[in-house]
């Protein structure tokens, strides 16, 4: 009987410097546990290894071993894989809520485990995303952020995006369809975010009821124009009290498409990602994460 074995995709950025040591941690007790890693810094090489081999020659998962963008690339790469999480990002927002530390240790035990968590996936266009994505002044931080980046980043490296954004974002209207059980039906913002898991940075948390299992999408929608409004969005959404202001719409949907009349930014789990016309749908029950025991139930 051939050796269990995983696969490793490191993120050559955020698995540099003093979180190398984790990468080595978790490598030491997988073997510990009796499971052969296999560490990858180059992703297509990786990717064309993993495509050539036969059902019986596949590891027992892959793990993601960097940020949510790297969890959302091994989604992309590995749709039919049990995927880990080894959290070596900046906000590690997947990982927080799933119940995964930063222990190289703790991965390589829930791995041996093997206790899985089905949660839906969402479809952004042609690329599949985890945890939310936004259209608008976010999104538009983002896509600055990553034509500047050049290493590992922290939340002071998001300040000088924002400022620039502040001055010069143009608040374009976005047209929007949504579908629910009675049909299609149209309204209008300038700021959509679209959730999936009750889980963004800054602990801001625009959606809290929504739910990883349940195949819909919380989508929250800012519909007053401006930078003095977003603020105000800002502020009620960090007291948590944004549900229930005026200028707030939120939705529940399985499917919803977004334009435009002039191209605006889109990212998911916190990463660039284009620019409208953007249609984002829900795929059940499609991602199929290694996870702690006690977090295994659809119960959250």
């Amino acid at each position: 009987m051939p050796t269990p074995w995983v696969a490793i995709q490191r993120n050559p950025i955020s698995g540099t410097g003093n979180r190398a040591s984790l990468l080595l941690e978790l490598i030491h007790h997988l073997k510990q546990n009796g499971i052969r890693p296999r560490l990858f810094s180059n992703r297509d090489r990786m990717q064309d290894i993993l495509n050539q081999l036969a059902v019986d020659e596949q590891p027992l998962c892959v793990v993601a071993a960097g940020g949510d963008g790297t969890v959302q690339d091994v989604i992309n790469r590995y749709p039919n894989q049990k995927i880990a999480v080894l959290p070596l990002g900046t906000e590690n927002l997947l990982a927080r809520y799933l119940g995964i530390p930063k222990s190289g240790q703790f991965v390589a035990d829930i791995i041996s485990q093997g206790t899985t968590r089905n949660i839906d996936l969402c479809q952004l266009n042609d690329r599949k995303f985890v945890l939310m994505a936004s259209i608008g002044f976010d999104a538009a931080v983002a896509s600055e952020l990553a034509q500047s980046r050049k290493g590992n980043i922290s939340h002071l490296s998001y300040l000088k995006p924002i400022l620039k954004m502040l001055w010069s974002f143009p608040f374009e209207e976005l047209q929007i369809t949504a579908r629910d059980n009675e049909g299609e039906y149209e309204t209008t913002a300038y700021h959509a975010i679209v959730v999936n898991i009750p889980a963004y940075g800054l602990n801001l948390n625009f959606a809290p009821a929504a739910n990883d299992h349940d195949g819909l999408l919380d989508v929250i929608l800012l519909q007053e124009k401006g930078v003095w409004n977003m603020l105000k969005y800002v502020y009620r959404i960090i007291r948590g009290t944004h549900l229930d202001s005026p200028g707030i719409q939120k939705l529940q949907t399985s499917y919803i498409r977004i334009q435009s009349a002039q191209p605006v930014p889109v990212q998911t789990d916190g990463d660039a990602s284009g620019f409208t016309p953007a249609e984002i749908q829900v795929i059940p029950a499609a991602a199929h994460f290694i996870v702690p025991c006690s977090n295994s139930e659809n119960d959250q």
